[in-house]
Parts: C-alpha cells; sequence; structure tokens
C-alpha cells in the first residue's frame, strides 16, 4: 500500500512539473519574474485555502507547526526567487542538479547527525547512484563555463532552500508524531503566497493586477498544476510518517525527474542522449534498491 500511494505521489508530482511547464509556455506576461510570481501566489493561496476548507476551517498550529510552517514559507519564497535568478544567469541543468541534490544530500546529513538515523549499505549505494542519474540526466547542457559568481550564489540558494524545506517538513511531522499536516501546509504554502504578495505589491502593484489577467488556456494548466501539486504535498506529509524521509525524497525527485525527462521525449519531441538513458536506468536501478 505504501508503495502505491508513493508510486501515486511521484506522478502527481511529475504532472505537477509538467503543466507547470505548459503554463509558462502558454502565458506571456512578459517578464519571467512576474510569471513566477503570478504562479507562487497562486498556487500558495490554492494549495493553503483548499486545505483549509477540507479541514473545516480548524486551525491551531502549535509553536513548532508555527516555526517549521513559516520557516518553510521563506524556503519556498527563496526557491522560487533563485529559480528565476539562476535561469537568467547560468546552466539550466547545473541549477537543477544544485535542486535536487539538496533536497537528499542535506536530509540524509541532517538524519544521520542529528537524528541517529543509518541507513543499509544497499541503502546509501543506491543514493549514490541516484545522484549520479541526476548528473547523466543533465549532462547535456551541464557548463560552467562564463558562470558568474551572481549564478553560483544562486544556485547554493536553491541547494539550501530545498534541502532546508524538505528537513522542515520532516522534522514538524516528527515532533507532532504525524499531527497538524493541515496547518503545516497552510503556513507554508499560504504564508509563501501572501510574503510574494506582500513583495510584490511594494515592487510594483500594476504589474501584480495585470499579471492575473491570466488567459482561459494557460489559466487552465495552471488549475490542472495547482490540483496534481496540492493533493501531492498532502500525500508527502503524511507518507513522511511511514517512510525514512532521505529514502522518499530520493524516490520522489528521481521519479519526478526521469517521469519529466520522458515527458519531454513524447510531448516536446526532444531526443533522449544515451547519457539520459543511462541515468534514467540508473535511476530505476536506485529505486528498486530503495524499495526492497
Amino acid at each position: 500500500m505504501t508503495a502505491l500511494l508513493v508510486t501515486i505521489m511521484v506522478v502527481l508530482y511529475s504532472f505537477q512539473s509538467l503543466f507547470c511547464k505548459l503554463f509558462s509556455e502558454k502565458y506571456n506576461s512578459g517578464s519571467p519574474a512576474l510569471t513566477s510570481t503570478v504562479f507562487s501566489i497562486f498556487f500558495g493561496g490554492f494549495a493553503g485555502l483548499v486545505t483549509l476548507i477540507i479541514s473545516g476551517f480548524q486551525f491551531s498550529p502549535s509553536p513548532i507547526t508555527w516555526i517549521c510552517g513559516l520557516s518553510n514559507a521563506v524556503m519556498l519564497l527563496i526557491y522560487n526567487t533563485a529559480m528565476i535568478q539562476a535561469s537568467r544567469t547560468g546552466s539550466y541543468s547545473f541549477q537543477m542538479i544544485c535542486m535536487l541534490f539538496g533536497a537528499i544530500v542535506l536530509q540524509l546529513v541532517f538524519g544521520v547527525v542529528f537524528q541517529g538515523e543509518s541507513l543499509s549499505a544497499m541503502q546509501l549505494i543506491a543514493i549514490v547512484l541516484m545522484l549520479i542519474s541526476f548528473v547523466l540526466i543533465n549532462l547535456k547542457g551541464l557548463s560552467l563555463k562564463g558562470s558568474s559568481k551572481k549564478f553560483l550564489f544562486w544556485c547554493a540558494a536553491l541547494f539550501f532552500s530545498n534541502g532546508i524545506y524538505s528537513i522542515l517538513m520532516n522534522l514538524q511531522q516528527q515532533q507532532m508524531n504525524g499531527a497538524q499536516r493541515n496547518e503545516m501546509i497552510i503556513l507554508s504554502y499560504l504564508g509563501m503566497a501572501v510574503m510574494y504578495a506582500i513583495l510584490q505589491l511594494f515592487k510594483d502593484r500594476k504589474a501584480l493586477v495585470q499579471g492575473f489577467k491570466i488567459p482561459k488556456k494557460p489559466f487552465r494548466y495552471l488549475i490542472i498544476c495547482c490540483v496534481c501539486a496540492t493533493t501531492a504535498v498532502h500525500m508527502l506529509v503524511y507518507i513522511l510518517t511511514l517512510v525514512d524521509a532521505t529514502i522518499l525524497y530520493t524516490i520522489d525527485n528521481g521519479g519526478v525527474l526521469m517521469l519529466s525527462v520522458i515527458y519531454s521525449c513524447i510531448l516536446f519531441k526532444e531526443k533522449l542522449s544515451k547519457m539520459q538513458l543511462l541515468g534514467i536506468l540508473m535511476a530505476i536501478a536506485s529505486i528498486i534498491m530503495l524499495s526492497l
């Protein structure tokens, strides 16, 4: 049953990535930063408000949930900002590797150093295989030639923000024994949306108002993306009580990247290189080893 839940979660997160890409391609705001801001506010508001409705408007977070939730809202804000800034100044493949490594490596280090967790030799080998697969899948566009210190700074921000987000999600569930999942999601995502909205209102209120005039087609993609992502994050927070966080994040990130490459080949006619194929096979082997 747990394996089925993890599979569904990975598929939903891959759909989030797919429909986010379709939304970005069809929606023309005139500015990548504004596009990301509109997406973040809408998605954060959608996930937070839907969760609040599902919970019957019951909202009574403990101090630890307040701290973890609002901290995660900040991490999401930094993550989205870093994605935009890094994509403007350097290799997209390198920033993807930094983002993916962050979620796994930081959680692994935190679990071992601060929580006394231990993994078997096979699990460690599987995680290393997955990390190598990330590099192989992104190898085609991997280059730091001409990259500025600013680009490396934003890549580091991606690494740490994605990793700390993952740690906080797991930490809150451990501290609360699986309770207050809805409160954690509301604080993380609605908090992120509110922070983004406040910053954009100070920056350019007219642009924000104009940005929410979304045409029908990209709006449909946005809604589907939000539904998939909101469902997936609910499943993630629940599954964290059933599966070791490092293993779960390894399977999740590897599975989503692998499916995203497959979607690109099928839907966008992108050619699969030999290195990408090898990376996908290594990711599959890693997932199988972690599932045993």
